[in-house]
């Protein structure tokens, strides 16, 4: 496993999640928490790319499967930049606020899936290491 900060945070989904919920659409306070989550999503694939992804080496050796699983999320993390940079764009123009509150929704719940997906490599890479002499 390799060690990867852990972008975006639970604490900016939080506030994304916040700003959806608001009676009146903050688009400025939107723009600023999305630019924040896009830029952590750009470091961390810069991390991922440098680390090889989430798994090391040997993970990836002893299962096929889990190698797939962390390429197909460091390929996600591209779609994941593009829907913020729509969400973004959306924010900035005049757009109407329950079109960008639904898109936003849809976003928050592709981050959340993403880091859940991310979580449930880890575990199941843990797992398969701490099974593995059985």
């Amino acid at each position: 496993m390799n060690a990867v900060a852990d972008r975006p945070s639970v604490g900016e989904l939080e506030q994304l999640s916040d700003l959806l919920r608001r009676p009146v659409l903050d688009r400025p306070g939107l723009g600023a928490v999305l630019r924040q989550i896009e830029q952590g999503l750009r470091e961390r694939a810069h991390d991922l790319d440098q680390a090889g992804g989430l798994l090391d080496e040997a993970d990836k050796a002893r299962r096929m499967s889990l190698a797939r699983e962390d390429d197909r999320l460091r390929n996600e993390t591209a779609d994941l930049l593009a829907n913020v940079d729509d969400v973004l764009r959306m924010a900035n123009v005049e757009t109407d606020d329950e079109l960008v509150r639904r898109r936003g929704r849809q976003l928050l719940a592709g981050l959340r899936g993403h880091r859940n997906a991310e979580a449930s490599l880890l575990l199941e890479s843990t797992a398969t290491e701490v099974g593995s002499g059985d």
